[in-house]
């Protein structure tokens, strides 16, 4: 029967149902589309790629959104991956979305689609993208063990210095006249400070590359396979972050079959188990070293090791849980996720950032001038006086500065939260599973919160209460200033990149001046999950005291 019903299927019936399911699916599409609830302003969406490709012809991801505001509104609606976006553009609309308490409606950030799914970062692994809400308290808890003890300030202020002195040595070498990218040197930096901090081991970054560019031909095979191996796993890290959009825009059938994007995902996936294959055998080499290390002689004190020894006989954390579900010792694949997106965290955001204000303050030098003299401020005349975790807390105008500057050029440009609840946003009645997206490029600049949203001032952010300047910055309402996220899902490194941040500046500039190659260049960047500086040429010369 089956044979004579195959039999019968000419050439003709095949060419019909080639000709009828792309109709069936392309009415299915818009039929859901004209009959959605709560219909919202937004680009026309296409059937397979949705929205995304209207993308081609900009900078990037964010400039893109930033025309859809303009064009669209403060609250507008895209589809990527072929799951609906609600965009929002202004405080006071995601002002439910940032609730700080466990009873938040929006306790997630996205949902688990399979393309997220298949980059690696299903629920129950690490803290990102982790929607499996028990396990990501889970792994949160020992995270947050990690990084936010009052010992870990003094021990990441100390490694900083440390690395900052290393760094230095190699720049005077090279001398003032070299001109240096700074963005590969930044990342370097963050980089072998985050993998310190993860794992109890020095990686060398930042020595690996000085080595590379003077030409060191000293070097023995074990050493040139360390420096290849330190470049190859950072610039896997980039790669593995501004692949995400990727995942997160395109569905199943565009990522496998449509030519350039399925080239695409190829080299990403390749990447993504090269990346896994790294830090899983960073793992299990911990954990030969803690099965060799004698039980009556101290494990390092970092965060691979808290994790492998968490709720064992050999367990590191002073802090224990009374909480049942959080007294069990952790699984290889959880430790990875921790591990995976402290590197990832770590490596990339600190250095952009770094950078960011380096080409802000090299236009702004008034600016500049009063940073530096706060730093002399606070620290006095003494270069090597020891920077403590009090003096970064009174620089109150870096606070300042700083906060302009991500205002101007934030990182983070889209915030994502998904409602477990239903609930009301922007006037409208939204059911249970809606993913919002709040953009933050937007926000930073909305003219009904900012006082000249286009002018750079830091004094927006300074004392503002002592003058009638600002007197919408003066109102602080809540969400005008997501720089490390809100509620529950804000960033669990956020110390570490405060510390980090605050002391290079200090270390820089209180001896050195940053001049910018080209001051008519404009900031060179990419868009995809995060803005990223892609080059910053620049030359590093003593101060002029």
């Amino acid at each position: 029967m089956i044979t004579t019903f195959i039999s019968s299927f000419e050439i003709s019936n095949i060419l019909s149902l080639l000709i009828i399911f792309p109709i069936v699916y392309i009415t299915r599409f818009y039929y859901h589309h004209f009959t959605r609830p709560n219909p919202l302003p937004g680009p026309f969406p296409l059937p397979i790629v949705g929205s995304a490709y209207q993308q081609i012809g900009y900078d990037g991801v964010d400039d893109w959104l930033l025309s859809l505001h303009k064009k669209y509104g403060d609250m507008f609606e895209i589809i990527l991956g072929g799951e609906r976006m609600i965009v929002l553009c202004r405080p006071d609309l995601t002002e439910n979305l940032y609730v700080a308490s466990s009873k938040t409606k929006y306790p997630i950030r996205l949902h688990s689609k399979d393309g997220i799914v298949e980059y690696g970062f299903e629920a129950g692994v690490g803290l990102g993208f982790n929607s499996d809400l028990k396990s990501w308290k889970y792994n949160r808890q020992f995270f947050s063990q990690a990084m936010m003890t009052p010992s870990f300030n003094h021990q990441a202020i100390e490694w900083t210095i440390e690395l900052w002195n290393e760094m230095e040595s190699y720049w005077n070498n090279l001398g003032e006249n070299h001109e240096f990218d700074l963005i590969i040197w930044m990342r370097r930096f963050t980089n072998e400070m985050i993998f310190k901090i993860a794992t109890g081991t020095k990686n060398d970054a930042i020595a690996s590359y000085y080595k590379i560019l003077i030409n060191s031909n000293s070097l023995n095979e074990k050493e040139n396979e360390k420096s290849d191996e330190s470049k190859k796993l950072i610039e896997s890290l980039e790669t593995h972050l501004a692949g995400i959009f990727h995942f997160f825009a395109f569905d199943n059938f565009s990522r496998n079959y449509i030519p350039y994007i399925r080239g695409k995902t190829k080299k990403l996936l390749k990447n993504r188990d090269y990346l896994s294959d790294k830090v899983y055998t960073i793992i299990k080499e911990k954990r030969i070293e803690i099965e060799n290390t004698p039980l009556d002689q101290p494990l390092r004190n970092d965060m691979l090791t808290s994790h492998i020894t968490a709720n064992t006989p050999r367990d590191i954390n002073a802090v224990k849980h009374a909480d049942v579900d959080l007294l069990r010792p952790m699984t290889d694949k959880e430790i990875y996720g921790n591990i995976l997106d402290a590197l990832l965290g770590g490596t990339d955001t600190t250095a952009n950032f770094i950078c960011f204000v380096a080409y802000y303050l090299g236009h702004y030098p008034e600016i500049k001038q009063r940073l530096i003299q706060e730093f002399d401020r606070v620290l006095g005349n003494d270069l090597t006086r020891p920077i403590t975790n009090k003096d970064l807390n009174e620089l109150e105008y870096c606070d300042a500065v700083t906060n302009e500057i991500y205002r101007h050029s934030p990182m983070v440009y889209l915030i994502g939260r998904v409602s477990f609840q239903s609930d009301k946003v922007g006037g409208y009645d939204w059911k249970e599973g809606t993913t919002f997206q709040m953009l933050a490029s937007a926000v930073l600049k909305h003219k009904d919160y900012w006082t000249e949203p286009e002018k750079f001032d830091p004094d927006r952010f300074y004392r503002v209460e002592e003058s009638d300047k600002y007197l919408l910055e003066k109102k602080k309402l809540r969400n005008t200033f997501p720089m490390f996220g809100g509620g529950i899902r804000m960033c669990p490194g956020r110390k570490l990149a405060i510390i980090e941040l605050k002391c290079l500046l200090i270390l820089i500039y209180r001896k050195y001046d940053i001049e910018l190659v080209d001051m008519n260049a404009p900031l060179k960047y990419r868009s995809d999950f995060i803005n990223c500086c892609t080059e910053l040429k620049v030359r590093i010369k003593p101060r002029k005291f």
